[in-house]
């Protein structure tokens, strides 16, 4: 059994305390004084200087596959998609949190083989490189949250003389100097950490499998899908078509703004939060329902956080005319400090994939500088990422869903990814494109002036490394050992208390079929855990997942049996 690390009190900006229990890390992190401090310290610039370094001294990667290069694992969660906040939310609102910060570094083993090397300190990820056999390297403190903030006070004590791990890091990069750095985001804290690795090993640049600074930054959140309210505003609406609307709508937005970007959205506006007070930021989410009431006849929307992940935060299918309501949840939403969006609620078009109908939410992605083949249909529990099955064209019609709609996707994201290339966006630095990342659609009716139409609309940008990575990542392990399956599936749950991957693999292995491949991915007790299957179809693999799941979850040997398909 694993153990997590004590139970302690987190004490909340506003004087509230959290229970903090069963974490495999605690919930220290480092404020942006201490940061621009270590920039100082470990760099000898200030904080604001140094994504221009990065952009300098770190390249992303751009290319077919990995290859052969070895690779330095440093996942570390990310304080950009706050994701403490988003566990500190589940406990005040008594649900189960992720742990997010351990389920990162234990996913990201499975990424990795014997030619690699594993920075972590969790005991999943501990009992992760052993089970998979990727050499790793400890670095010890579990009270950050942060992967990334204990690897800076690690690097400030090795610069102080200490004899830290990270001398293993230094020899280990500095004979592998093709070596790509993968990584779940290039935030700020990781830029400076990275940025002192390279001066360490002497070498001119440092390869990494993410994106640029200005785009793990500026366009790893939501914001610039839609226009703020005040940019709506002075668009004029009468006598506009619904659709033309929506058009001239988003070339408001930033996206198109700063990037050129033509993209498929739904209707919806941006609610500054940055130097806004209470009062103003209530207004202003009252102001954006009354314009998808007047301009687009709406009944409901969702209130969506810019800068959360995994679904966290969201309140959905909120009456646009419950003024009381929108008004308590603008003020709940106005301490956590990020913009808000209030979007257009989707009545999802469902395909039903082995024993669950799903609503149609697909998700497209960019590996290594291009756009991915297929797309895959997402699993959610909530508003909660759970798992991911792919899909090709020829398994979408098959599903009988819209054509129209699978090829619409496509071209969003081929059009994203030009516009991350193209001459605009010079302007911020992001036009080194897209590395990585992965696009959310809806596909849905809303009703209001668009009546029965079936529409297409981008929803989110996780341009981080992303769960559907680990599902093509599964899938490239197939075809190395050559099964005729193309199809996978995979599944997150929330394992036992005394579940390990250990355990898993065992049952896992139990239910596998002739001639299909299944793995854990991974195991963080009471928290995450995820499952990978392969299939002949989507259906195939669906039915496996969803038996495997079953089995895996009720922890009894006589449901461990080969499904019935």
């Amino acid at each position: 059994m694993l153990t997590p690390v004590p139970p302690s009190t987190h004490r909340s900006r506003d004087g509230s305390d959290v229970r903090w229990e069963g974490f495999f890390t605690g919930h220290r992190v480092l404020d942006e004084a201490q940061i621009a401090e270590l920039a100082q310290r470990l760099l000898g610039v200030e904080h604001t200087a140094v994504a221009e370094l990065a952009r300098n001294e770190l390249s992303p990667y751009y290319a077919d596959s990995t290859g052969d290069r070895p690779a330095l694992l440093l996942h570390s969660a990310t304080p950009t998609l706050r994701a403490l906040a988003g566990d500190l939310a589940a406990l005040r609102t008594n649900r189960v949190p992720h742990d997010v910060a351990t389920y990162v570094e234990a996913r990201s083993v499975f990424l990795g083989a014997a030619a690699d090397l594993s920075v972590g300190r969790t005991a999943p990820w501990a009992e992760a490189v052993g089970r998979l056999g990727v050499p790793a390297v400890d670095v010890g403190d579990r009270d950050h949250y942060y992967l990334s903030h204990a690897l800076l006070l690690l690097a400030d004590a090795h610069e102080r003389g200490d004899d830290t791990p990270l001398g293993q890091l230094i020899s280990w990069l500095s004979a592998r100097p093709d070596a790509l750095i993968r990584l779940y985001a290039l935030d700020v804290e990781m830029q400076i950490f990275l940025l002192w690795l390279r001066r360490r090993t002497g070498l001119p640049h440092l390869l990494t499998d993410a994106n640029s600074p200005a785009v793990a930054t500026r366009w790893n959140r939501k914001r610039h899908l839609h226009p703020t309210v005040e940019a709506a505003r002075t668009l004029d609406a009468d006598g506009l078509p619904a659709g033309a609307l929506l058009e001239a709508e988003q070339h408001l937005s930033e996206a198109h703004v700063r990037l050129g970007l033509e993209l498929p959205v739904l209707p919806g506006y941006t609610v500054p939060r940055t130097g806004v007070d209470e009062e103003g930021f209530v207004a202003g989410v009252l102001e954006a329902a009354e314009l998808l009431r007047t301009r687009y006849e709406l009944r409901r929307a969702a209130l969506k956080p810019s800068e959360a992940g995994d679904g966290a935060r969201i309140i959905g299918n909120l009456d646009l005319t419950d003024v009381e309501r929108l008004e308590a949840e603008a003020r709940a939403a106005h301490p956590l400090g990020d913009d808000y969006l209030l979007e257009a609620w989707v009545d999802f078009l469902s395909v039903r994939l082995g024993d669950t109908a799903l609503p149609v939410i697909p998700s497209g992605h960019f590996r290594y500088g291009r756009v991915a083949d297929g797309v895959t249909l997402q699993v959610l529990d909530g508003y909660s990422w759970m798992g991911n099955s792919y899909v090709d064209e020829g398994a979408w019609k098959s599903l009988g869903l819209p054509e129209g709609a699978y090829r619409t996707i496509r071209a969003a994201l081929e059009a994203i990814r030009a516009a991350f290339l193209g001459p605009q966006s010079v302007l911020d630095g992001s036009h080194e494109g897209l590395a990585t990342g992965g696009i959310d659609f809806a596909v849905g009716r809303l009703g209001g002036r668009f009546g029965d139409q079936l529409l297409v609309g981008a929803i989110d940008f996780n341009l981080s490394s992303h769960g559907a990575e680990y599902l093509r990542a599964f899938q490239d392990t197939a075809r190395r050992h050559g099964t005729d399956e193309r199809y996978a599936a995979t599944r997150v749950f929330r394992p036992s208390a005394d579940q390990t991957l250990t355990q898993l693999e065992a049952d896992v292995a139990a239910m596998a079929s002739p001639g299909c491949l299944a793995r854990a991915v991974a195991c963080v007790p009471e928290r995450w855990g995820m499952i990978a299957v392969t299939g002949t179809d989507p259906t195939t693999a669906a039915l496996r997942i969803d038996r495997l799941l079953a089995a895996v979850t009720q922890q009894s040997t006589t449901e461990l049996l080969q499904p019935q398909e």
